[in-house]
Parts: C-alpha cells; sequence; structure tokens
C-alpha cells in the first residue's frame, strides 16, 4: 500500500471536516500527516501524524527560523523518506508552496488542492504569485472544487492540463435526513465565519426586508464566529431580529449535525470580499445541509450554482442583490407544500454527486495517476 503524506496547517480546525473526509476513507492509499501545528488531533483521528512538537528544542528553533525566513517545512524531508511516501497532497495552495523544497529534494509527485482565499484573495499579491508561478510549474496537478475555482485557477497562470476538478464530499451516512414540514414558525440557520466574504450582513438585511414584505413567525440561528461578530450582533438589533435571533458561537462538527434537524432553511449568501476573497468553492455546509433535508437560500457565487440545483432545491440570487434575496425569502416561505421534496431533492443531489465515500474513487484514481 503507497503512503500520501497531507500536507496542512493546522491540524485540523473546527470547520475542517471537508479536508478530513479526504484522508480518512482512504481504501488503496495509507495517509499520514504532515503538520506545524496541533489544533484538534481528537475530533479528527489518524494513526500517523508528524508535527514540530516531536522535535527537540534545537529543531524547533530552526524549523522556525526556515519557516520565517524561506518559507519551507525544512523538518519534511527526512520524514517523507523514512515513511517511503510516494505522494504529497498539500491542502490549501500556500501549503503547497511551503512543501516545494521536500519536494525537490525527494523528488516526491505533489497534488495541490486550492479551496478558497488561497486563490481569491493570495492571487492579489505579487509575493503570493511569484510563488505560486514556481508551484504551479512544479507541481504535477492542482485540484478545484468546481468550475469558478478552477477558471481562477487557469487565470492565476496554472496550465489547464494540470487542473482537476475534484469535487468535496460529505458522509451522508452520518447525517440524519428529515422531511421540513411548515409548522407556523420558519428556522433559520446561518453556519459561517463571521468574516466579509460570508455575506452575513447580506442575509441579516434580506431577512428584515422579507419580513417587512410579508411578516411571519421565524427563529434565527448563528453558528460561528469571527471578527465582524460585534457588527452583526449590533446590526441584529438596529434590524428588529434580537428577539428571534441566538447566536451560538463555534460549534463542533456533531453538534452542527445536530442543529440541522431543528432548522427548517439554510441561510448561505456569500459575496466578494473588498480585498477580494471569495469562496472560491463553496462553503461545504451546503452540503451538509441537503443531506439533512433543508431548502437553501443562497447567492451566485464561486461554486454555489453546481452545489445546490437552483429553483429545484435552492432559490439563488445574484449578490448582493436585497430585492432578490428578500423575495427568493417570501416566495420559500410560501411554499411550504413544497419543502419536502426540495428536501429530497437535495439529499438525493449529494448522496449522488457529494457522497465522500465515492469522491474518495475519484481522488485515488488522481493519486494513481500521479504515482
Amino acid at each position: 500500500m503507497k503512503t500520501v503524506a497531507h500536507c496542512i496547517t493546522p491540524y485540523l480546525q473546527t470547520a475542517g471536516p471537508w479536508v478530513y473526509e479526504q484522508i480518512r476513507h482512504n481504501i488503496h492509499y495509507r495517509s499520514i500527516i504532515l503538520t506545524q501545528e496541533i489544533f484538534d488531533v481528537e475530533s479528527y483521528p489518524v494513526d500517523l501524524l508528524y508535527s514540530p512538537e516531536m522535535l527537540s528544542r534545537t529543531q524547533i528553533f530552526l524549523n522556525r527560523l526556515v519557516r520565517k525566513f524561506i518559507g519551507q517545512y525544512s523538518y519534511y524531508t527526512p520524514i517523507i523518506r523514512k515513511e517511503r511516501v510516494a505522494l504529497l497532497h498539500a491542502h490549501f495552495g500556500y501549503e503547497g508552496c511551503r512543501v516545494l523544497c521536500a519536494k525537490r529534494k525527494t523528488k516526491v509527485p505533489l497534488i495541490t488542492s486550492f479551496y478558497g482565499a488561497d486563490a481569491t484573495e493570495y492571487s492579489r499579491y505579487s509575493f503570493w504569485m511569484r510563488r505560486y508561478k514556481s508551484l504551479f510549474e512544479e507541481g504535477e496537478i492542482f485540484l478545484a472544487e468546481g468550475t469558478a475555482m478552477a477558471l481562477k485557477l487557469l487565470e492565476m497562470g496554472c496550465d489547464e492540463n494540470k487542473i482537476k476538478i475534484q469535487k468535496l464530499g460529505v458522509d451522508v451516512d452520518r447525517i440524519d435526513y428529515k422531511e421540513r414540514t411548515f409548522d407556523e414558525q420558519v428556522r433559520f440557520l446561518i453556519c459561517a465565519g463571521f468574516k466579509e466574504k460570508k455575506g452575513i450582513d447580506f442575509a441579516l438585511k434580506g431577512l428584515a426586508r422579507a419580513l417587512n414584505i410579508c411578516s411571519f413567525d421565524f427563529e434565527l440561528t448563528l453558528i460561528g464566529d469571527g471578527i465582524e461578530r460585534p457588527k452583526l450582533e449590533e446590526m441584529v438589533t438596529t434590524l428588529g431580529l434580537s428577539e428571534h435571533t441566538k447566536f451560538c458561537g463555534m460549534l463542533p462538527y456533531n453538534q452542527v449535525l445536530e442543529q440541522l434537524n431543528h432548522h427548517d432553511v439554510l441561510l448561505q449568501t456569500s459575496v466578494t470580499a473588498k480585498n477580494g476573497d471569495g469562496e472560491g468553492g463553496a462553503p461545504v455546509i451546503l452540503l451538509d445541509a441537503q443531506a439533512a433535508g433543508m431548502p437553501i437560500i443562497a447567492t451566485k457565487h464561486g461554486d454555489i450554482p453546481e452545489y445546490v440545483i437552483d429553483g429545484k432545491n435552492a432559490f439563488l440570487c445574484q449578490e448582493h442583490d436585497m430585492e432578490e434575496l428578500a423575495d427568493n425569502i417570501v416566495g420559500l416561505v410560501g411554499k411550504q407544500q413544497q419543502w419536502s421534496e426540495m428536501g429530497r431533492i437535495g439529499r438525493e443531489h449529494v448522496e449522488k454527486n457529494y457522497n465522500s465515500k465515492l469522491q474518495i474513487q475519484s481522488l485515488e484514481a488522481l493519486y494513481d495517476e500521479v504515482c
């Protein structure tokens, strides 16, 4: 069995189940982890993980020095040789750049997955574009979640023959499916980092506008945290939504899945931030929610139109189009009798196209091609 070394730092953040699904379902490859920082290995257990904590004090100092001044992970090379690694899989473009030195020394092929800001924001900086130029020249394959991200990599200068679309996936067996029925109250859920590109302020304003058009009983739950939290809490009060709104903070993935069954509609109104940051692909919570049977209200941003079926199990609007967003919310509330059918369509869509156990077969086929 060949060994693939997954390079990701830190390993692994709360919002990292979509990376973990690419690691834990390997069938024909043995997975090991190379990281610079351990964040939550208990929630994402693996058989073998290497981090600087295993180094001597002198090696830790040298590793930090090389990271700071050269931008490379120096201690990966001997591990790659020791574990007889056949393939490096870097998660995020910047991780790919930081393992190039180890790749050169070991001559092990490299696959790099781009996910979001590593393409949409970092491509605005000449420093990173210089590093990406080397990465695109030396790396074997570059993975994009969908067409929008693939086009972005092409725009950044990546050889189109090296770009492959590899859909992310979720463990559908782990997600309980529930048919949604209307019971006089609409329970909205927003699950995202509190940052500009998630468009949460847009969602709040759209919901307030929808309530002015057609008053209805509702609850709104926000799962997440970030620098925009004070602004969003103030906005909830200003818009008159506070009585019906609850901020839960960050939750572990298993608790997020539990919350899906207590809500009716997912709001995912992603936008392009002023600094260029965007989803790149699409938020994986869209897959979780569809698998759970939830109708979706979202934007035509990144690869979101590929992750849902507009007009079938989701209503999409243009970014920042407040009128269209409000109309979509009102329209969905008025179609309560269609919620169960929308949920069934969403579940089938994820089972067929975004089941992590099926996606790993596609990923391992790419591994075979490179090895």
